[in-house]
């Protein structure tokens, strides 16, 4: 009975022990609705409750797969956000099917960016880019394109056309890119995925292929070991004080917390 009890009250405090983790991990995610060029979009939102109301916390733009929803890319980082104590913020494209840059392009971004801003203030030097398959081939277009306004762009298994490579003179900053697939990926050939670090690489781009061993890459399998190492790069990434420029200037504009 003795060594009964003891097992109990140890399992008990055990179970206190992981309440705090538990708690983060049930952090809800708002689905918000705002005014953008006169329609309504949609995002979806995720600020950790254990942090600071003050605090400028980093921030993790999140895009989906075609005929994905924010929905499915927010759900498998929502966890680790809340446990790391960052802002996850999963915009819904126009159509789902794609991401038109003519409607979804970086003003879009920007403004998804700076209204989850309202509700938490966002660090102008930690705004980083998250792209699963074609979301991330569009998260790595905007990345060159767009560069002095993200930290650094991390995706899953995304090869950007050869035509989008033209945007490389455009891009006001050489920032980092990291690619994930896996080695058993026949849609994404480590051959073709070797060919486009080269490019990147060769035009000045730092450009990490992590490649995941027996593994066909599937993101829904390895978003585990996908989200730590995205960021841990990210933590490696930030943009040069003051950061991305609309953000800041809007962090400066903002009032005074009382």
């Amino acid at each position: 009975m003795k060594r009964t009890a003891f097992l109990l009250a140890v399992c008990a405090l055990a179970a206190l022990s992981a309440l705090p983790a538990l708690a983060k991990d049930k952090d809800k995610v708002e689905h918000v609705r705002f005014q953008f060029n006169g329609k309504d979009r949609q995002y979806s939102l995720l600020i950790p409750t254990s942090a600071s109301p003050t605090t400028p916390l980093p921030a993790i733009l999140l895009l989906h797969d075609q005929g994905g929803w924010a929905s499915d890319v927010m759900g498998l980082w929502h966890n680790f956000a809340s446990r790391q104590g960052f802002i996850a913020i999963a915009p819904e494209s126009t159509n789902n099917t794609m991401w038109d840059s003519k409607v979804d392009g970086p003003d879009f971004l920007h403004a998804v960016v700076l209204d989850a801003a309202k509700k938490h203030p966002i660090d102008p030097t930690k705004v980083f880019m998250f792209g699963d398959n074609t979301g991330g081939i569009y998260a790595m277009a905007v990345g060159i394109f767009d560069s002095q306004n993200w930290g650094a762009i991390c995706t899953t298994h995304a090869i950007v056309p050869t035509d989008d490579y033209k945007l490389f003179p455009h891009a006001e900053r050489k920032i980092a890119f990291q690619d994930w697939v896996g080695d058993s990926d026949d849609d994404h050939p480590l051959r073709v995925m070797d060919l486009e670090h080269d490019a990147f690489t060769q035009a000045g781009f730092e450009f990490d292929l992590k490649i995941i061993p027996d593994s066909p890459g599937t993101y829904s399998n390895v978003y585990d070991e996908v989200n730590e190492g995205c960021y841990n790069f990210f933590t490696k990434h930030p943009l040069p004080a003051p950061g991305a420029p609309y953000l800041a200037a809007a962090e400066a504009a903002a009032p005074a917390s009382k």
